[in-house]
């Protein structure tokens, strides 16, 4: 793992960054001063300085913009975060009631009125309320309040590393009077030891991509689960530590700057988004060391301890990278901007469908290999 560098410093360069493009910012609003200073500064050190802040804050933008929402596993970034991704106020591209609605539910479930958890429900257990569940990387546990209000389980223990995020799941049971079903507890999931023949089935939403240890948590998974008990997981399987290819990346682009000026406006800068980034490796490790660590192989691995009875892949690949920085612009009311998406979506589904990209996100279903 690299090391990252001086935090003093990568703070100040920062501010200094954010401080040239807010200037620049200024500049643009006045355009007699802003011909002035382009006309006798163009392909000056100052002006290569101030391409370079430019760079340097989409990049950090998008290395935040780009981190899929749901559950918390590394307990110092989620302890300050999980709030705001409970209540929604900081929302990615997964948050959207339309994306959900017009393009995830109808590759998962194949109808806009199921999500993935009445699909799964329906589709995968023979019988309802199981005796005991199991959850991994929880969060602030709108997952297991979601379940016990689907009568999935009558009881659903449920882990994760942020000693915040439990007691924001325990305080949310407590106040919707379902603490007797749920049991929430702070642990390291890449060392948790679980229960042999424990649970009925296990679910992680959004959590296994900042497992490092992903062989010792699918061996516990495999271990934990009665015969004919099965895990279900909703997650981001794309490249590890978010380095994009350059397709992707190419592609991004392409969307974004075929969005009306109006609709580029970042959620994070509160500027016209000029490009989609690539995060370096050490901002990755510096915004939230667990992001994505190994989420390149959380398929297969998968297949090392589990038969995969479904998968469905529903992108993420360029909408993740475009949508979480400006889906906030739109108005889904207005048929033209709900139209813009939709056609977003196609484009995206065609080129998975057609293996030009892969699928950054899946919804799978699996059950333990014979010992």
């Amino acid at each position: 793992m690299a090391c990252p560098r001086d935090p003093v410093k990568i703070a100040v360069h920062r501010i200094a960054d954010r401080f040239i493009v807010h200037t620049v910012g200024l500049l643009k609003r006045r355009p007699g001063a802003f011909r002035f200073v382009k006309k006798h500064l163009s392909n000056t050190l100052v002006h290569r300085i101030a391409q370079r802040a430019r760079r340097n804050v989409d990049a950090q933008a998008a290395a935040v913009a780009a981190t899929p929402p749901g559950t918390p596993a590394d307990g110092g970034h989620w302890d300050r975060t999980v709030a705001a991704v409970e209540s929604r106020e900081l929302k990615g591209w997964l948050d959207w009631e339309f994306i959900e609605v017009e393009h995830i539910r109808p590759q998962v479930s194949g109808d806009k009125s199921h999500d993935y958890l009445e699909y799964f429900l329906a589709k995968h257990l023979t019988r309802t309320p199981v005796e005991r569940a199991l959850s991994l990387g929880c969060g602030g546990g709108n997952l297991e309040r979601g379940l016990i209000w689907l009568k999935a389980a009558s009881s659903i223990d449920a882990y994760d590393a942020s000693p915040e995020s439990i007691r924001l799941a325990n305080e949310l049971a407590a106040k919707y009077d379902l603490s007797q079903y749920l049991r929430y507890a702070v642990a390291d999931i890449n060392r948790l030891e679980l229960p042999a023949g424990a649970y009925d089935f296990a679910v992680a939403k959004m959590s296994l991509h900042h497992f490092e240890d992903l062989d010792h948590v699918y061996g516990q998974v495999r271990r934990a689960l009665k015969p004919g008990g099965v895990f279900m997981l909703n997650e981001f399987v794309g490249p590890t530590r978010f380095q994009w290819s350059e397709l992707q990346l190419d592609l991004a682009n392409r969307v974004l700057q075929a969005l009306p000026r109006r609709l580029r406006r970042s959620a994070f800068s509160g500027e016209e988004l000029s490009t989609i980034a690539r995060p370096t490796v050490d901002e990755m490790i510096r915004m939230d060391p667990t992001e994505a660590v190994d989420s390149s192989q959380i398929i297969p691995l998968l297949s090392k301890h589990f038969e995969i009875l479904e998968i469905r892949k529903y992108g993420g690949t360029l909408l993740h990278l475009v949508l979480n920085h400006v889906m906030a612009n739109f108005d889904v009311t207005d048929e033209v901007q709900a139209s813009l998406l939709r056609m977003i979506f196609l484009y995206e589904q065609t080129l998975v469908e057609q293996k030009v990209l892969e699928s950054d996100f899946c919804y799978v279903v699996a059950r333990p290999l014979p010992a």
